[in-house]
């Protein structure tokens, strides 16, 4: 019992860390309060500087763990509606999830708490180690950038400008160090400290938000002029609302293709441009196109009839040792009616695509029905429709950022996501998913082009502005002559700086603290 009283938090703070992460949760898509992410992570900070290491490790773990549950709940429809478990395993995935994603805060505060206790001031190593452990996550365990701290400003235009400098995890930084200011401004009774002192705190907080709104708006008048005066493409995406179960039998793969064709049809009528681009979503030909001739057909005919390029997901293959693998691929036909070339998944699903540590989690495989793993593709393959460059980012990979630098580097004039959500069932997911792809556009300054089977489909401008949404599990087409821009960022020039330079200082930080206590015992 006394080994345990060491590292319990006592119930107010782990009730005030529960009631602070489900809290931030509503900054996030589809909610969009995003001033939340401003103060959301006081109560953590002030946490971290009134409770031990150990007892501050477990109160953020708690309050991640809230956080983190309200932004995935949705796990709970993928697993039982789609992935065939029942509630109890169900939530016994999403516990996992919250678990492992909730850790993170509670090493954050953990760190925050020692580093105090060492002299660091959290106004330091408070922005530091978030910035530090939110690049660890992008990439740990292969990577899961779901929802970083920023995505909390999606609701704010301005304030998401400058990711084209820093990225999300950059951006993720400034707002911590807003909420470490705060903190120092209000954190009286439990540490006393000068008023000008706190005063001073609190109007560097709001001028950090002030400025960051001017800079951000005169960006984005600047962007919004310079696309007005780029040339542009004319691009149509096409929502086919194809249930999964139509998906998966082999008999009515020919009506799900001809769906997608009949729409195309109706949207020729209304575009003027030729050659146009007409985007179809991940699963639109759900079976080897160009391997099998008889439903690969109506879509190169398609193309030659309207004069036009078409991009679909499919499925691929590639042989690998002999053998002969499976691929997640999207397709671009020509308006010659001939392929024009195919871009393969890079970034797979774990657990859906293929299994990670095979050797490891070997029952895995057998639990959840994944047969062979799926081969992965070339990053940065991009595809030419004529002139113009696109960059395929295919379901999640536009969470990666990463990803979509590669594309832009490689020449995309055009980001093109092609998803199928279905899976996400009517919960906040798929506009969590969407939200992402408009800080891609932001960091690459690259118009963004988004087919979603059952939504949410369309547009996301190099200002980050999203036009023609489309609602979801609703047939739709939506239609928009894109901006294909060629404007660098530092972020594309030189990538992710802040996350590896902020881990870096974090970790000298605690050596130093380390190295002090010890020369004090000495």
């Amino acid at each position: 019992m006394a080994l345990l009283a060491r590292w319990r938090p006592g119930w107010g703070a782990a009730l005030t860390a529960v009631l602070a992460g489900g809290l931030l949760a509503i900054a996030f898509p589809p909610l969009d309060w995003w001033p939340l992410c401003l103060v959301g992570v006081v109560p953590f900070i002030l946490l971290a500087q009134r409770l031990s290491p150990r007892r501050a490790l477990i109160a953020g773990w708690l309050g991640g763990l809230a956080l983190f549950t309200g932004l995935m709940y949705w796990i709970l429809v993928v697993m039982t509606q789609y992935g065939g478990l029942n509630w109890v395993m169900a939530g016994l995935a999403l516990f996992f999830f919250a678990f492992y994603l909730g850790s993170y805060l509670g090493v954050f505060c953990c760190m925050v708490s020692f580093a105090n206790r060492g002299g660091v001031s959290p106004l330091i190593m408070a922005p530091l180690a978030w910035a530090g452990l939110e690049w660890v996550r992008s990439w740990a365990f292969t990577g899961v950038p779901w929802l970083p701290l920023s995505m909390g400003l999606d609701g704010s235009l301005p304030l998401m400008q400058s990711v084209e400098l820093w990225s999300t995890t950059g951006l993720s930084l400034l707002l911590v160090l807003v909420n470490a200011l705060i903190a120092e401004a209000v954190r009286a009774p439990w540490g006393a400290a000068p008023l000008w002192r706190r005063s001073a705190a609190l109007v560097l907080g709001l001028a950090l938000v002030a400025g960051g709104w001017a800079w951000g708006s005169g960006r984005l008048e600047q962007v919004r002029a310079a696309a007005k005066a780029a040339p542009t493409l004319a691009v149509s995406v096409v929502q086919g609302d194809v249930s999964l179960p139509m998906l998966w039998q082999k008999s009515l793969r020919p009506v799900v293709v001809e769906r997608h064709v009949k729409a195309t049809q109706r949207e020729a009528q209304k575009v003027s441009q030729r050659p146009w681009l007409v985007i179809w979503p991940e699963s639109a030909a759900p079976f080897y196109f160009m391997r099998q001739a008889r439903p690969s057909q109506p879509v190169l005919n398609l193309a030659k009839e309207l004069d036009a390029y078409i991009m679909l997901g499919s499925l691929g293959a590639v042989e690998v040792d002999g053998k002969f693998r499976v691929t997640n691929r999207a397709w671009l036909v020509g308006p010659d009616g001939l392929a024009a070339g195919f871009y393969d998944k890079v970034h797979l699903v774990p657990f859906g695509e293929y299994v990670p540590w095979s050797q490891l989690l070997f029952f895995v495989r057998a639990v959840a029905q994944i047969g062979v793993d799926f081969a992965v593709g070339q990053p940065g393959k991009v595809l030419n429709a004529g002139p113009v460059a696109l960059g395929p980012l295919i379901c999640y990979e536009s969470i990666f950022p990463e990803l979509a630098r590669d594309m832009r580097l490689a020449g995309a004039r055009l980001l093109v996501n092609q998803t199928n959500d279905a899976w996400f069932g009517r919960t906040s997911a798929p506009y969590q998913h969407m939200a992402h792809l408009r800080f891609r556009a932001v960091e690459n300054r690259l118009a963004c082009a988004r087919a979603a089977n059952t939504g949410v489909s369309g547009f996301v401008l190099p200002s980050g502005e999203v036009i023609k949404p489309t609602g979801l599990f609703t047939p739709a087409v939506a239609g928009a002559d894109l901006p294909l821009m060629n404007e660098d960022s530092f972020y594309l020039r030189h990538g992710e700086i802040a996350g590896p330079g902020a881990l870096g200082a974090t970790v000298l930080l605690i050596i130093w603290v380390l190295w002090r206590e010890r020369k004090r015992e000495v």
